[in-house]
Order: structure tokens, then C-alpha cells, then sequence
């Protein structure tokens, strides 16, 4: 069954609406409303919604989905700078990561920096219900990076979990102490999970082939470093 807060995009051919979850009848049906404006509430039949799956022998040419946060979050940010420069930059959203749960939102890696773009992405986030703000601890080199989390919840913290090596995967849960909360560990209620901050920039990750005296391996430089500034894997040096 699928919950209040999920997202879900239309899968008849040439769609690309994506809608979220407010609420469900007692006949089991779905309150839903644009997730990009929150607007247009309407109803749709829970068995509208096509089972999950990564392929279809046949794929479904009506009914919904399940599209993750991180998923609408990316193309809702890469819309937005492509209207805003006029410009279609495969590379104006570097990466988005985040939790399955609405409430937790995640970070946006973004390719430019944050007066060129900042505003209007935030003022995007803000008509799908987010929350957002500048994260600088989760930017390095070019360009910048928000953090974001559902509207009713940006008063609290905006610390993340401390992310692992490879961000690939990661649905970062976020800190519901409140705002400005003491030097004490960040806490999530659900997860009863602790952690402490975590301000080291996230590295590139882009793969590496092997050179002379080095193996193939991961690039270690930070990530979003300039383009004319070759990957490397010092990491795995010889």
C-alpha cells in the first residue's frame, strides 16, 4: 500500500508528472497533488499504482509508480538552472542525495555556484513543499550545495548523518534536535541514531584508469573540483 508522503509519476507515454501523496480514503484511494507546486489536489485508485520494478517485459503505458525523493529533487534542480540560464547542463546538478522519508530530505551537490542559481532553486524547493539552505560543508571546489528537508521540519537541525566513503547509495538521515542545539551528538527519533558532525569535504569518486606505477582506482580530489583539473587516484599510487 502505498504511503502518505510517497511519490509517484505518471507512466503514460510522454509524461513526465510526478505527483505526491497527501492522504488516504477510507475506500482506499489516494489524495494526491503536483509535487512540483503542491497544487491540483485530486484522487487517483491505489491499483493505479504499478508495482515496483526496475524492468517491464511490457512497460505499463498508464497508471503511476514509484519514483524516489532523490530522483524528483534532481530533476526538479536541473529544470529550474536550465530555465534560469537558458542553457541544458547535463552537468548543473553534480548529485542528489536523500531519504526515502520526505521529512528528512537530504543535499544537492549543484554544478554552479550559489548566487548564480541559489535562490531560484531554493524558491523551486520551497513550492514542493522543502526547505532549503546553503550547505558549504558538502561543496568543495566549484559550484555549491543545499541542503533541504520538508517545509514543517527546516526549523530543526540541518546536520545530515555522517556520509560513508562512496556517497553512491546513500539516503542520509537528518538530525531532529532542534536548531542551534548544544555541542551534543545530532540525534534522528525514528533511527534512535547518534552521530557527531562531519565537515570533511565528499571527494569525486570518478573512476581512474591506471598510469604508469599506479593502479585503477577512485579520484580522491574533492568533489566538484574544476574540469581542467585532471582526476587522480593518489589514493592507489604504486
Amino acid at each position: 500500500m502505498t504511503a502518505t508522503g510517497k511519490l509517484l509519476r505518471a507512466l503514460r507515454p510522454g509524461s513526465r508528472a510526478i505527483v505526491r501523496v497527501t492522504d488516504r480514503g477510507a475506500d482506499g484511494s489516494l489524495a494526491v497533488v503536483d509535487a512540483a507546486t503542491l497544487g491540483r489536489p485530486r484522487t487517483i485508485p491505489q491499483s493505479a499504482v504499478r508495482p515496483e520494478a526496475l524492468y517491464w517485459a511490457r512497460p505499463p503505458r498508464s497508471g503511476y509508480a514509484p519514483v524516489d525523493e532523490a530522483t524528483f529533487v534532481y530533476q526538479l534542480l536541473d529544470t529550474t538552472i536550465s530555465k534560469v540560464l537558458r542553457t541544458d547542463d547535463h552537468e548543473a546538478v553534480v548529485y542528489v542525495r536523500a531519504h526515502s522519508d520526505w521529512a528528512s530530505g537530504g543535499v544537492a551537490r549543484l554544478g554552479y555556484e550559489y548566487e548564480l542559481i541559489g535562490e531560484a532553486c531554493a524558491k523551486a524547493l520551497k513550492r514542493a513543499g522543502y526547505g532549503a539552505e546553503p550547505a558549504p560543508e558538502r561543496a568543495s571546489g566549484y559550484g555549491s550545495a543545499l541542503r533541504f528537508r520538508r517545509l514543517d521540519h527546516q526549523r530543526l537541525c540541518p546536520a545530515l548523518e555522517k556520509p560513508p566513503r562512496d556517497l553512491n547509495g546513500w539516503e542520509p538521515w537528518s538530525c531532529d534536535r532542534d536548531r542551534d542545539h548544544d555541542g551534543s551528538p545530532h540525534h534522528n527519533i525514528l533511527m534512535r541514531y547518534w552521530w557527531v558532525d562531519d565537515t570533511t569535504p565528499d571527494l569525486c569518486g570518478a573512476w581512474v584508469g591506471g598510469r604508469p606505477g599506479r593502479r585503477p582506482g577512485s579520484c580522491t580530489l574533492p568533489a566538484g573540483h574544476p574540469p581542467a583539473q585532471r582526476h587522480s587516484d593518489e589514493q592507489h599510487a604504486g
